[in-house]
């Protein structure tokens, strides 16, 4: 005796179960929003702040841990630092890692 694939009833389906897998997609790509990519934007915004403010004076320590006191700003995105009487050098504006001090009027 033959028995016709179509003779057979079709496997239970929940329904609406086309639409987990969007949902799943949508919902993983939200949460890697949220943990990877914000913060980096909100570092970001805060790395754009502390470089606005930074002038000639402030003392600041960089990304490395030197202390200094910033005599120069150059249009090529570095810094002149003192870190000694009569000792300078050039550092990346973006290796400024916290202002300590605004400047000499401090």
């Amino acid at each position: 005796m033959l028995v016709s694939a179509r003779s057979q009833p079709l496997p239970w389906r929940p329904p609406l179960s086309g639409l987990l897998l969007p949902i799943y997609i949508v919902l993983f790509a939200l949460i890697i929003w949220w943990v990877a990519i914000r913060p980096q934007q909100r570092r970001r915004k805060e790395m754009d702040a502390l470089q606005s403010r930074l002038m000639v004076g402030a003392e600041i320590v960089t990304t490395s841990g030197i202390h200094g006191t910033v005599t120069a700003i150059e249009d090529e995105g570095t810094v002149l630092l003192e870190i000694a009487e009569d000792t300078d050098i050039r550092i990346a504006k973006a290796a400024v890692g916290e202002i300590l001090g605004s400047g000499p009027d401090e």
